[in-house]
């Protein structure tokens, strides 16, 4: 194994398993918040796809790398489709049930074409190992349905993006802030990589998709585990807390201001420019 395939292998291993760590995480502490099941769906097909794409990059011959492809886009389609729920769950964002049936349906119907692609070309034109750089890699020349797919899954994760930023603007607490910015840098280092891949630019031809997981998922685990994403989504916050009937006023441990409700806003109107402040700051102007 040459050092550059090892070093690959090693990254790519490091955030499957990374994120079978954060799914088994999030099975335990967050499967009942908004969002949570999604996210276990979704960092489990991940560290699948991680997993069988190792496989893939230590394959010597075509047959081999065909059938951890194949086993690679039984998980793959679903990825960006349980992100995007993951994203709607969490910001509070309802869609009528017939979509749902869309975005399962097409996944499908790209596993479908994907499986039979030897009797139509329809997904891939052509299929070969490249043995030009320092180990083979697998060489795929996108049909139709590839770029179908393709645009499918950069639309749900950009989907997925607004839906964080859009969330990330109407929000005032510092807390929620910083959650939402780390999941949605998480969110764009796949796509970095997927798209280097696409154009190219990856070294030695590799897909940087799944060994970019392993930098997004650093994100993921910071944005889950440090800053508590999903213990108290911004929907629930919306429910409760911006609905009480009295004033509250939100501290973090050094006495800066992180939140308050609409009805402290009422009270002392100067405080819609006080998040970031300090309290006694606040208070010596009052």
């Amino acid at each position: 194994m040459s050092n550059e395939l090892f070093l690959f292998s090693f990254i790519d291993i490091c955030g499957g398993l990374l994120s079978a760590l954060l799914c088994i995480y999030a099975f335990f502490n967050i499967r009942h918040a908004p969002g949570g099941i999604f996210y276990i769906l979704g960092t489990f097909c991940c560290s699948l796809f991680t997993f069988f794409y190792v496989f893939e990059l230590n394959s010597q011959l075509l047959e081999h790398a065909k059938i951890w492809l194949r086993l690679e886009y039984l998980v793959l389609p679903f990825i960006p489709v349980f992100t995007l729920f993951m994203c709607m769950e969490y910001v509070g964002v309802k869609w009528n049930r017939h979509l749902y049936y869309f975005f399962f349906g097409l996944p499908l119907l790209t596993i479908l074409v994907h499986y039979t692609n030897d009797f139509h070309h329809f997904y891939y034109k052509s299929m070969s190992m490249d043995t030009s750089g320092p180990f083979p890699v697998l060489s795929l020349e996108g049909g139709p349905w590839f770029y179908v797919h393709s645009f499918f899954l950069y639309a749900c994760v950009l989907g997925s993006i607004v839906l964080l930023l859009a969330q990330f603007r109407k929000g005032r607490a510092s807390r929620f802030k910083w959650q939402i910015a780390t999941m949605t840098a998480g969110l764009f280092v796949p796509v970095l990589g997927s798209v280097l891949y696409l154009t190219g630019l990856s070294p030695n031809g590799i897909d940087l998709g799944p060994i970019s997981m392993s930098i997004s998922f650093i994100f993921h685990g910071a944005a889950i585990i440090s800053l508590q994403m999903f213990s108290v989504a911004p929907i629930a916050r919306e429910k409760v807390f911006d609905s009480m009937e009295e004033g509250v006023l939100v501290l973090n441990h050094n006495n800066i201001i992180v939140d308050f409700n609409p009805i402290m806003q009422q009270m002392v109107p100067k405080i819609s420019r006080a998040i970031g402040k300090s309290i006694n700051d606040i208070l010596k102007g009052i």
